[in-house]
């Protein structure tokens, strides 16, 4: 399989639909971002529903798993923290 990304990018695409964070990993053959092709892929596909959050190149992890066909990790929203009263 690893003939498939010769000459690609593995891009990880952090988005929420509906309110809940996603990911994607794509393989493109770009070099640069393609911040306005994922964008434009996310609309049609979900229109308003979705949010563009980060995009950026796969670690070697990533990367790895993708080889492999396991899922890509979603990270939880972080939870708000709680301001500090300066008390103990």
């Amino acid at each position: 399989m690893a003939h498939v990304l010769d000459g690609c990018v593995l891009w990880v695409v952090d988005y929420r639909l509906d309110g809940r964070p996603c990911r994607w990993i794509r393989a493109l053959r770009v070099v640069s971002p393609p911040h306005a092709f994922i964008q434009e892929e996310l609309d049609e596909l979900y229109g308003p529903r979705a949010e563009l959050l980060e995009l950026r190149q796969a670690t070697d992890e990533e990367r790895i798993a993708f080889i492999r066909g396991e899922p890509p990790p979603v990270r939880a929203p972080a939870a708000p923290s709680a301001p500090s009263n300066g008390s103990s």
